[in-house]
């Protein structure tokens, strides 16, 4: 019987290694299966968000858009690249425009939306995974045009943040480029801009970004540049060339805005304001931005140059500017106005004043939150003015007024008028024809006019008229009138009574006059060439000049001093006392006349009279008389010698008849000397004459010394006043 043979002791070791070999093998093929799979997957998804995920994306803006609006819109993307791995996308040509009416067409718009290309940058995808707030790089949005009929009616009232989803978003940079668009119908767009750059930075769109007040809305900086713009708002059309602003320099430009009413600036109130305006240039320094965003305006200067304005007045007053404005800001504070070299022209007003060369600074200027008029002055605190010549209406169409400058200071008080002018529109003759009778035909040229003290407070907010001084220096006036005419059916308005009847309280300390000339020229019925008197020389000084009762008084009067040289050779003194409140006018009026020729006289009385000075001389005239809404009456002592008069006719002759009245009158009532003879009694003269108040007090004045001259010559008292009283 055989023996079984032993067992090697290798080959168990043998199959072992053999194993192990072939596990190995099976494990590094498997394992180049993975990592080609893997490959193979990732490659499958790169291809895929790669060719798959920019077109599924694309449809979906498209198709967002057009069930957003409910058909009204439609939406093209021309093309859209994305990279997850850059964590950026880029969409060119995208176009969005109105395609149907739509059940949402109530509040949405007619729209047409362009734009070339949009680049997003350094995208916070985890963020947006985990709907936290996403941070961007940048937006960059280039060639945009908009096309809008109206504004959409949103009813959301929640803030922007509120209605993004997640937590908001946080730009660092976003920057528009070529933006262009219009705004109204197409057939006529009420607003048009050729050109707009914007950037932001910083741009927090979250609910930390609107409650930092450092911020302008939700971005830390914001700038752009406007131009081309074109508008059309409430009765005028509005254009505007560039427009540049800068928050963190605090500064905008704005270059060549015009307005322009369609319908021409005309002298008749309109229904509205009419408005043509011109301005080169406005400049806005240290302007609050952020505050801005928060209906605050304030900013440190705003300058315009050379700005033209010209309106029409409504014929309802609109509201005041704060009215106007408390719709739109809860503040505005601006730290100085200036405006430099402007011109202005209102019309719609019996003025119609036109200014050149307006230079104009304010301080201090609050319009909200409004406060009650007090220590500021149409809401700065201070003004100063300057002012090239001007131009308005007095009782228009009559007379023409003008100066050559203007300077006045709020603050210091003052006001300052060079070469002042007031000169009539039409002739003498013209002037009373037009009025239906007899009108004082004034002449005015004053080359220096100037109030101290003058509380402009008081004038903008109270409408009253306080100053210390009016001085008034080198005067020209000259009044003519023609007696061909009827007298003024009206009562005159140039009395002490008269004052108590201004519209508006004043209060002068001291009315100054400085070496005025002051000529009457009257054309008599019997006569073509006027009778002129003249008083040169004249200056004075009138005290309390006011209509307050606060201080105008019986025992407070108007008082005065004023000297002059009648006809250029005798030397008159005046004083004055008026009580302006006393309802019957009474006023005392006291001088003296000095030595002079009386043939002085002959300019006036031959051609208004027919009467002549053949010789005479004033010693001295003195005068006192009480005057009132009845009469003048008084006292004169005239001091004069070898008096003689020649009455003459039409011809300014003495004929036959005239010589004998010559004779009679002089033989029988006229006093050669007075007194008689030297240490004799001084005859006193008595002045009565009574008042037509048709007429100024200045008439009234004159007919009481005619009354007491001819008294005092010997002429009975009641012929003297029927004398005086005569055209």
């Amino acid at each position: 019987m055989r023996r079984p043979s032993p067992v090697s002791p290798a080959v168990p070791v043998a199959s072992h290694i053999s194993a192990s070999r072939a596990a190995s093998a099976l494990r590094r093929h498997w394992g180049r299966w993975a990592v080609g799979l893997l490959a193979v997957l990732v490659v499958g998804v790169w291809a895929a968000v790669t060719f798959l995920l920019d077109p599924w994306l694309q449809r979906q803006l498209e198709e967002k858009a057009r069930t957003a609006s409910q058909g009204r819109y439609q939406l093209r993307v021309g093309s859209l690249r994305t990279s997850l791995l850059r964590r950026r996308a880029e969409v060119g040509q995208v176009h969005l425009r109105t395609v149907s009416a739509g059940p949402g067409s109530a509040r949405l718009p007619r729209l047409e939306f362009t734009l070339g290309r949009v680049l997003v940058e350094e995208v916070g995808v985890w963020a947006l995974l985990r709907g936290q707030e996403v941070p961007i790089g940048s937006i960059r949005l280039d060639s945009v045009a908009v096309d809008l009929a109206r504004l959409p009616q949103t009813t959301d009232p929640r803030p922007l943040h509120e209605r993004l989803p997640g937590k908001g978003l946080r730009v660092k940079y976003l920057m528009v480029r070529h933006l262009t668009g219009q705004f109204g119908p197409p057939a006529r767009p009420t607003a048009r801009l050729a050109r707009a750059d914007l950037t932001a930075r910083d741009l927090r769109l979250s609910a930390a970004g609107a409650a930092d007040s450092a911020r302008v809305g939700y971005a830390a900086s914001v700038a752009g540049q406007l131009r081309g713009v074109l508008a059309q708002v409430p009765g005028h059309a509005l254009s505007l060339r560039g427009l540049r602003f800068a928050t963190t320099a605090r500064q905008l430009v704005v270059d060549s805005v015009a307005v322009h009413p369609n319908q021409a600036i005309s002298g008749r109130r309109s229904a509205n304001i009419r408005v043509s305006l011109g301005l080169p240039r406005l400049v806005l320094r240290g302007l609050d931005a952020a505050a801005l965003s928060r209906r605050r305006f304030r900013a440190d200067t705003l300058a315009v140059r050379a700005p033209r304005l010209a309106l029409t007045l409504p014929a309802t007053a609109p509201p005041a500017f704060h009215e106007l404005l408390a719709p739109y800001l809860r503040e505005c504070r601006l730290g100085a106005l200036v405006a430099t070299g402007g011109r202005l022209r209102v019309a719609g007003t019996d003025l119609a004043p036109a200014v050149a060369r307006v230079f104009l600074t304010g301080t201090g200027l609050q319009v909200l939150p409004y406060q009650p008029p007090g220590a500021s002055i149409f809401y700065a605190q201070a003004w100063q003015l300057r002012t090239g010549r001007a131009t308005a209406t007095l009782n228009a169409p009559y007379y023409h007024l003008s100066w050559l400058g203007l300077k006045a200071d709020t603050r210091a008080g003052k006001l300052a008028l060079r070469q002042l002018t007031i000169v009539p529109t039409l002739s003498v003759v013209g002037l009373a024809r037009r009025k239906g009778h007899q009108a004082a035909h004034l002449t005015a040229r004053v080359p220096a006019l100037r109030l101290t003290g003058l509380d402009f407070g008081a004038a903008a907010n109270r409408h009253e008229l306080r100053a210390g001084a009016l001085t008034v220096a080198h005067a020209r006036i000259s009044t003519r009138s023609d007696g061909r005419f009827p007298e003024n059916p009206e009562i005159s308005h140039i009395t002490p009574e008269a004052l108590r009847q201004v519209p508006f309280l004043f209060g002068l300390d001291q009315l100054i006059i400085h070496q005025a000339t002051i000529t009457t020229h009257y054309r008599a019925p019997r006569e073509a060439q006027p009778g002129i008197l003249q008083i040169n020389d004249f200056g004075g000084t009138l005290r309390n000049v006011s209509n307050d009762p606060a201080r105008m008084s019986a025992a407070h009067p108007l008082t005065g001093r004023a000297t002059g040289r009648l006809q250029g050779k005798c030397r008159v003194r005046v004083m004055v006392r008026a009580n302006v409140l006393d309802p019957a006018g009474r006023h005392t009026v006291s001088g003296t006349f000095y030595s002079a020729p009386l043939a002085i006289l002959n300019s006036m009385t031959i051609p208004t009279r027919g009467i002549r000075f053949r010789s005479g001389t004033i010693g001295q005239i003195r005068f006192r008389m009480q005057l009132d809404q009845q009469a003048a009456r008084g006292t004169m002592w005239a001091g004069y010698t070898n008096l003689k008069l020649q009455r003459l006719n039409r011809e300014n002759q003495p004929g036959l008849l005239h010589r004998v009245e010559t004779t009679l009158l002089n033989g029988i009532f006229i006093r050669d000397n007075n007194p008689r003879q030297p240490g004799q009694e001084l005859k006193t003269g008595r002045m009565h004459s009574a008042r037509k108040r048709r007429y100024s007090v200045f008439t009234l004045w004159r007919q009481g010394l005619v009354s007491g001259l001819l008294n005092s010559a010997g002429v009975p008292a009641p012929l003297a006043k029927k004398l005086s009283e005569g055209k």
